[in-house]
This record gives structure tokens, C-alpha cells and sequence, in this order.
């Protein structure tokens, strides 16, 4: 009996079908849609995908079937679904394009980072639906191998307003990432007792009726497959070598009836079906190569077809029904399936392609039963080129599966290695810890053991409470030689400083300075030097901690940053912002975010983007740092970084609270709140309180801005932080003391800022610091000096806020007319940054100066959303929509489709408009 897809599990599915028909028909009038089917096997999913097939008159069809045995092969779905529209990949951006072929072994290269090669995927899509609309067929999603997923979904999620239909069916019970990415999803159900009988009837040919058929509709539940492949038990009445109450699952019965019929195959069917499972490809060439080497030939593929098992058409050999391949794999003894890896790997010996190459690697490891030099060197050279193609899962098991077939210990262990270090680069470090554990016990080869400790220490920074973290690192130094104890130092230094503990931090690294000058190399030196200079500048002093950055200047503009560890690079980086070297910053954060990306490391890139985002919101370019801020934050959502997620967040809840968006700041803080419960970082929690003490005192809750500030200040005093730039609270606190009626809270925050800017003067100290002593002390030179020192930094809002608190001493001292030019300059600013709050007290003091201010430009503003801010940035700065496409991974209708909402927002109707609205840097290209 032959068991296709069509024939069998579309009875009764009325609402199925009509499902089915909508997602078409949306896809022809220009609107995307993904529907995810999923259930257990034989319910009847590839049935329901291949009437989507055959309804889809008139588009473009982008199908693919995983198959377990590909699982490890990088890219392989990818490639099978995209194979009719390669023509295209040349008129995708460069980029993109160069990404796309990298990943599918058309080109040689470097790694593709991930998100490129989404977007890739994206556009590579919406240009085919460009003339036609696509459907896009993924059958057993759940084998589909990790690098095609991750650039499929990528692309899935980000589907909007193209003329494409999506549908991917997966198993229920199985690991996949479809299942757990919240795609629209459908599950199937058996078909009820009419519709099971009809099927029994219909197409097995037997009566349906009495409490045989009824005990198998029960036992079945309605499996369309199942209740074919039991349906012969109606004729003997008799469930055979079951007991009359036996429960018998779905699953197992059939595997059981696929057995049996493969069982009964003879023995050359049985050796050819075994070929044809353990193969990574569908190629009948390639299969009936194999097949030869085991004195095999044509004949058997032929048989395999005649007994219901194979399908042989268009040079391909497929099964009927996946659980037939494993069934035939595993009914094979192992002496067996290894005989057909080898005769495998043989068949593809003469080919010289990079994705036969990895074929015959997988294949020689699957052959040998013993540890083998030769296989490992060659599924090495494979996880090599998987990593150099940003397939990093894939390289990974490569590796790990290289470690299990090497003889030699220091090979064992290098491979572990290797395999942590891609996991840890793909953002899984749970698995990365586990490896460098299994690397560090494998070998004493020394510079795996210093590898697998430094990785430790990566991945516990960003993913533990940093004080224990601080505390583990120092202990696991203890001991070691300087080449392993200094990293492991300089990221214990990290630690402590983003928990709050700046002494402690200080000690740690001053021990590793020592340790890299008595035996350490040059960037161990450099490095330690950097993270020391971290600790200077939270101590407040900035004089020696910039005299290491001038002896660095070299080293950071030569090093790549992803060889000195993240938290020297993004430290550094911080260290460069708070120290007013705003041009430094940004330029060391770009070549991290290129580097980052280039690979795909966004275990890397979060911290770039969220100290680039922290750099932008200092220089007025707060559109620029929100966009910046929501990619890190989804970023580090995805792939688990909460600390860094709540740093991002802070960033976004500060714009917001400048800009009275009091629900989006609470949301945030909500959020916040979450991420850092117990985790004990006590220096990146107060960049919370601070964004909240804003929002309180720009809304008119002076009060409650004070008591929430004053906390803070108290709170950042006992942990020795001394820089007043890191979170910029206490001109805040000073405003919010004197709106509340609390001088003396005014005057001892005011003595407090003063010392520690005499301290460590920085441009941004001096000049907030005058503006308070102005407000405190009724100076009007107070107020002039201030001014002069934001002429020399590059901060709108801190400038208008001194402005605004100048025209309101001016107004207040009968000098009306002096006070309009710096109320009209506040004004312009801060409507430029959409700090709407600040704009109304701008506007009501100049009202006051007899000055009536025109009306807002484009009326009452209406924030954008975050996806917004992003293609409004990218536009305001001159990019195309194809660009602005390319750059966040969207397609060209959706940028079209949020841009039209940006210009209602915004009441703009150009791109020159928009521009004007908005707070950006022209120049950053990131």
C-alpha cells in the first residue's frame, strides 16, 4: 500500500484548509503570512503543505524537506530552498549578496555575520515575490540543520508587508527552534470518527464498522497514517501479539509496521536501504556510487521503489514517509551502517566542492569505530569552514565530534576548544562552559588549559552576579602562571567594578599589572594596564587614567578588539566617554561593532552597541543612541545577557524620561527591575534610579525626584564611586532640592558635585557644576561660566538646561528682555530633541518674559516606536530604503510601510523634513 502525502489525512480538515487558503490569498494581495503546522507524525502535516503546493496557482514556490542525517551539515536546507532563485543573489546588495554566497559555498570568504546573512535571506525573498508572489514550503522543519533555521527565521520574523506565504510543518516531541520562536501557529489532531472511517474505507479498502475499527480509532486517535498502517488488524479482527487491553502508542506502532516491512526486504534491499538512510543527500548519483562499492547496483534502488519504500524521480531518491528513513537506519546493526558511511564517503571521494568535502567528513566519522586521525583532521577542516561561513552551532559539533575521534590528548583538547569558543561566539554558554570543562580535562597541554580558563571568564561576566564572579576569578587565579592568572585578573577587575565594589576592583588590578610586567606578554600588559585605568576613572581620577590612555592610543587602534576581551574593549571604550574623548570612543566601538558583526559574534557585539548607544545620548544624538539601545537590548535578550539588557534598557528609559515618556520609562523600569533581581550589580542598577530622578523632576514630582536622587548619591558614596560624569544625577538632585523647598539638601549636594569635579575636572563638571552653583547661590557669573564651558562639549541638553536655568534667573531678576535669547535657544534645542517636558517649562518662561512662542512644529508629537526610531534615524541620515533595508535586516516595503507611519507621527512629508526632526549623528555609520 503506498502511503503519499496527498492520499491520505485531508479528510474533515475543512478549517485546516481554509486556513490554508487564507495564507494564500493574503500572499496574492501583498500580504505576508507564516503559518507553522505541527503535530505528531503521520497526523497528516506534509499532507495539508502539499495541497498548499498544489493550490499555489500562479506563484513562485521556494520548498525544501529536512532530513535528520543533514542536521549537522551547515546550511544545507538553506541551500536546497533558495536553489531556484539563485539567479537573484547578485541583485541583493553587495553585502548581502557576498554574505548569501559565503553561506552557501558558492564563493570563498569570510564569515558572514548572522544578521547580514538574514537580511540576505529576507531580501533574497521579497525580490522574488517582486513579480510573482512565493510560497515557501519547509517540511520537517524540526531536522532542519541550526545555520539554515537561524537565517530563516531571521528572516520570517521581520515578513510584513510582502507578497510571500510561509508554511513549516514540525513534529511535536522534538527539539526546534520553529516550534519555539512563537511563529502563528496551527496543531493538528486526529480526524474525527467519520472522516477515519471513510479514510480506512477509502484508500485501505477495509469495512470500518464495529469495535474492532473502534478500539482502533481509540488506539490510533485519529492518526491518518497510523490508522493505514493498522487498518489490516480489521480483517483479522485481532490485534496480534498485543494483549486486548494493551495500550499501544502511535509513534511505536508505526516504527513497529515500518520495521516489519523493511524486515522482510531481502538482503541486498536491506543493505541498498541502508545506503540510501545514512546518505546526507538524495542524489541518485551519488547513492548508486555507494552502492556500488558494496557490489551493489541499480536494481536494488528499483526494488526499493517497488516495495513501497522509495520514490526515484528526477534523479533523486527520496522516502515515502521520514519515519521510514529511521526505521531503515536503525533497523541496520552498526557493523552495517558503518559499511554504508564508508561506501559513502567513497562515492564522494573525487568530488573537491566544499559541501561534498563536509559530506565526506561527517561520513568518515560516522564509519569509524575507533578513534581516527584521518577522520578528525577532516571533520576539523569541516567545523573550520563552517565557522568561516558563520555557521557556529555546526562548527561547534564538528569540533567536538573531531575531539571524539583524536588519538592524541593536546588534539583532543584543542578541538574542545575550539568547539567552546564557537558555542561562546554563538551565544550558548551553558554549552561553552561545558566544553572548556571537558577541554581543560582532556589535556595539560598549557595554552588549552589558559584558553578554556579565559572563556570561563567571558562568559561568566556577563551572565553572573559580578561580585561572586570577582570573588571565583581571583580564586581561580591563585596559583597559576602569569599567561593564565592575568586574564582571568583583569576580568575579576571587571567584575567588581560593574558590582559596585571600585576598591576591591583596584586591588585585583593592580595585581594583574604586576603579574603581566613580571611575566606576562605585551597585550596582557596593555590590557591590564586599561582595566586598571577603568578603576582611576570610577575612583575620580581622571589625570593618571588618561595618561594610560595616551601610552595606549596605539595598541587600541591596532588590536583587534574581539583579542582583548569584551570587558577591556567596551571598559575602555566607557572610559574614553566618560573622559570626553567622544571621537576615540566611537571610533574603537566601530571597529568592535564591525568585528562583532563580521563573524557574528553578538555575544560580542551587545556590549559595543550598548556603549555606543550610551556615547550617542552624551553628544545630543539621542535618536541615534535609542536605535542603538533597542538592538542591543533585543540582542541581549536573545541570546541571555541580562546585565547588558538592562544597561541598553537604562538608556532607553533615560531618552524616555527627558522626553516625558512616562508609560514607556515605567515599562522600561518594569523590565529593568526584572533583569537585575539578585544579581548583585550594584553599578549598573543606580543608571536606573538616575533616568527615573530625571522623569520625576521634568514632570514636576520635584519631591519625589529628590528623595529617589539623594538615595542614589548615598548609595553610590559607600561604594567609592567619585566620577560624577559615569551617571551625570547630580545636577538633578540639586534642581530637585530647590524645587522641593529643600536648600540645604541643595547646598550639600552642590559642596558634594563641587569637590569631586575639583577633584577630577571634566568639561561636563565644570560646567554643571557652575550652572548649580548659579541656581543655588543667585550668581549670574555662575551662569556665564557655565555657558563658557559648554561651548567645548558636545551635549544640547545639558547646554539648554543651563540656558533654561539662566533665562529663569534673568526673567526673576527684571531683566526680561536678556532673558528671551537663552530661553529661545533652550526652546530650539530641546523641541530638536523632542524633550517635550523641557520644551513646556521653555515656552511657559518665555511667556513669562512677555516672548509668545510659536506653535510646536507639526502640533502635539506622537512617539515612535523603537522599529521606528531605527529606520528614522537611517533615513534622517540620507540612506535609501533599500539601504535602510539592508541595514536592519527589514525589506524595502516594510521600511516603506514604517516610513509612512514615521511622517503621520512626526508631520513631516519629506525626507529633508524628517531630518530637521530629528537628533542624529550624520556621520556614524554604524
Amino acid at each position: 500500500m503506498t502511503l503519499e502525502p496527498g492520499r491520505c489525512g485531508l479528510l474533515s480538515r475543512t478549517d485546516e484548509r481554509q486556513r490554508l487558503r487564507r495564507l494564500l490569498a493574503d500572499a496574492r494581495r501583498g500580504r505576508s503570512g507564516v503559518l507553522l503546522l505541527h503535530g505528531e507524525p503521520g497526523i497528516g502535516k506534509s499532507a495539508l503543505l502539499e495541497e498548499a503546493v498544489a493550490q499555489a496557482a500562479g506563484m513562485a514556490v521556494l520548498r525544501t524537506t529536512a532530513i535528520e542525517m543533514e542536521a549537522e551539515l551547515a546550511f544545507a536546507g538553506l541551500a536546497e530552498l533558495m536553489r531556484p532563485v539563485r539567479h537573484l543573489i547578485d541583485r541583493l546588495p553587495s553585502v548581502q549578496a557576498r554574505a548569501l554566497r559565503t553561506a552557501l559555498a558558492l564563493e570563498a570568504g569570510g564569515a558572514p555575520d548572522a544578521l547580514t546573512l538574514g537580511a540576505a535571506t529576507l531580501t533574497l525573498l521579497t525580490d522574488a515575490a517582486a513579480t510573482t508572489p512565493v510560497l515557501v514550503a519547509v517540511d520537517d522543519a524540526h531536522w532542519m540543520d541550526e545555520a539554515s533555521t537561524h537565517a530563516l527565521l531571521f528572516a520570517l520574523r521581520r515578513l510584513q508587508a510582502e507578497p510571500v506565504a510561509v508554511l513549516v510543518t514540525a513534529r511535536d516531541g522534538e527539539a526546534c527552534r520553529f516550534t519555539e520562536a512563537g511563529l502563528p501557529a496551527l496543531a493538528l489532531t486526529g480526524l474525527d470518527p467519520a472522516a477515519a472511517a471513510a479514510l480506512v474505507q477509502r484508500v485501505a479498502g477495509v469495512d470500518a464498522a464495529g469495535e474492532a475499527f473502534e478500539r482502533l480509532y481509540r488506539e490510533t486517535a485519529g492518526n491518518p497514517l497510523a490508522l493505514l498502517e493498522a487498518a489490516p488488524v480489521l480483517r483479522e479482527r485481532a490485534w496480534p501479539g498485543q494483549e486486548a487491553g494493551d495500550p499501544l502508542p502511535v509513534g511505536p506502532r508505526l516504527t513497529a509496521a515500518y520495521r516489519a516491512r523493511l524486515a522482510a526486504l531481502p538482503e541486498a534491499g536491506r543493505r541498498a536501504v541502508t545506503v540510501v538512510a545514512a546518505a546526507y543527500t538524495d542524489e541518485a548519483a551519488v547513492l548508486a556510487a555507494a552502492l556500488r562499492h558494496l557490489a551493489l547496483d541499480g536494481e536494488a534502488l528499483r526494488a526499493l521503489e517497488t516495495a513501497n519504500v522509495v520514490d526515484l524521480t528526477g534523479g533523486k531518491v527520496r522516502f515515502l514517509h521520514p519515519l521510514l528513513r529511521a526505521a531503515a537506519y536503525h533497523l541496520a546493526g552498526a557493523q552495517e551502517r558503518r559499511a554504508a558511511h564508508r561506501a559513502l564517503a567513497r562515492a564522494l571521494a573525487d568530488r573537491t566542492g566544499p559541501v561534498d568535502r563536509d559530506r565526506r567528513s561527517w561520513h568518515l566519522a560516522a564509519a569509524a569505530s575507533a578513534p581516527d586521525p584521518a577522520a578528525a583532521s577532516a571533520l576539523a577542516d569541516t567545523a573550520a569552514r563552517a565557522r568561516e561561513r558563520g555557521a557556529l552551532p555546526a562548527a561547534a559539533r564538528a569540533y567536538e565530534r573531531a575531539a571524539d575521534l583524536s588519538p592524541v590528548p593536546a588534539d583532543r583538547g584543542r578541538h574542545l576548544l575550539a568547539a567552546a569558543e564557537a558555542e561562546q561566539l554563538a551565544g550558548r554558554e551553558e554549552q561553552a562552559l561545558a566544553l572548556a570543562e571537558t577541554a581543560t580535562n582532556a589535556t595539560d597541554d598549557a595554552a588549552v588549559r589558559a584558553g578554556a580558563t579565559a572563556l570561563r571568564s567571558q562568559v561568566a561576566l556577563v551572565r553572573r552576579p559580578p561580585r561572586r564572579v570577582h570573588d571565583q576569578l581571583v580564586d581561580m587565579a591563585a596559583g597559576l602562571q602569569a599567561a593564565q592568572a592575568v586574564p582571568l585578573l583583569i576580568a575579576a577587575a571587571g567584575a567588581g567594578c560593574m558590582g559596585g565594589a571600585v576598591a576591591q576592583a583596584r586591588s585585583t588590578a593592580d595585581r594583574a599589572c604586576a603579574l603581566a610586567r613580571d611575566g606576562g606578554t605585551a597585550v596582557l600588559d596593555r590590557s591590564a594596564a586599561l582595566m586598571r585605568a577603568h578603576t582611576l576613572v570610577l575612583a575620580g581620577e581622571r589625570r593618571p587614567a588618561a595618561a594610560v590612555f595616551d601610552s595606549c592610543e596605539e595598541f587600541l587602534a591596532s588590536t583587534d578588539p574581539l583579542s582583548i576581551g569584551v570587558e577591556v574593549t567596551s571598559f575602555c571604550a566607557m572610559d574614553l566617554m566618560w573622559l570626553e574623548r567622544f571621537t576615540s570612543a566611537r571610533t574603537l566601538l566601530e571597529r568592535a561593532v564591525r568585528s562583532a558583526r563580521r563573524i557574528g559574534a553578538c555575544e560580542r557585539l551587545v556590549p559595543y552597541l550598548t556603549v555606543l548607544a550610551d556615547t550617542q545620548l552624551r553628544t545630543g544624538c539621542w535618536d541615534d543612541a535609542y536605535a542603538l539601545a533597542s538592538e542591543g537590548a533585543a540582542l541581549a535578550d536573545e541570546i541571555g545577557q541580562p546585565v547588558l539588557q538592562a544597561y541598553a534598557i537604562a538608556t532607553l528609559a533615560r531618552i524616555e524620561a527627558a522626553r516625558g515618556r512616562t508609560a514607556e520609562c515605567d515599562e522600561h523600569a518594569r523590565r529593568f527591575r526584572g533583569l537585575l533581581e539578585g544579581r548583585g550589580a550594584e553599578l549598573v542598577s543606580p543608571y536606573l534610579d538616575a533616568a527615573l530622578g530625571l522623569l520625576e523632576l521634568g514632570v514636576g514630582k520635584e519631591a519625589e525626584a529628590a528623595a529617589r536622587l539623594s538615595d542614589l548619591q548615598q548609595q553610590l558614596s559607600a561604594s567609592g564611586l567619585r566620577e560624577p560624569t559615569v551617571l551625570q544625577h547630580q545636577p538633578d538632585l540639586v534642581e530637585a532640592c530647590l524645587a522641593s523647598d529643600d536648600p540645604a539638601g541643595a547646598r550639600a549636594a552642590l559642596d558634594e558635585l563641587s569637590s569631586q569635579v575639583r577633584q577630577a575636572p571634566s568639561t561636563w563638571g565644570q560646567a554643571v557644576s557652575a550652572r548649580c552653583r548659579g541656581l543655588v547661590e543667585a550668581d549670574e557669573d555662575a551662569f556665564v561660566e557655565a555657558l563658557r564651558h559648554h561651548e567645548r562639549l558636545p551635549d544640547p541638553f545639558a547646554k539648554a538646561r543651563t540656558e533654561l536655568a539662566y533665562g529663569r534667573f534673568l526673567r526673576r531678576t527684571r531683566k526680561r528682555g536678556a532673558a528671551r535669547r537663552p530661553l529661545i535657544s533652550a526652546r530650539q534645542a530641546f523641541e530638536r530633541l523632542r524633550a517635550d517636558p523641557w520644551t513646556s517649562l521653555a515656552e511657559r518662561e518665555l511667556r513669562a518674559a512677555g516672548f509668545e512662542t510659536p506653535a510646536r512644529r507639526g502640533g502635539e508629537p506622537v512617539a515612535m516606536t523603537e522599529r521606528e526610531t531605527q529606520v528614522a534615524v537611517l533615513v534622517a541620515k540620507g540612506h535609501t530604503n533599500r539601504e535602510v533595508a539592508a541595514a536592519l535586516f527589514l525589506s524595502d516595503k516594510t521600511v516603506e510601510y514604517h516610513l509612512s507611519h514615521i511622517y503621520a507621527k512626526l508631520a513631516v512629508r519629506s525626507r529633508v523634513e524628517l531630518a530637521g526632526r530629528l537628533a542624529v549623528d550624520a556621520h556614524l555609520p554604524v
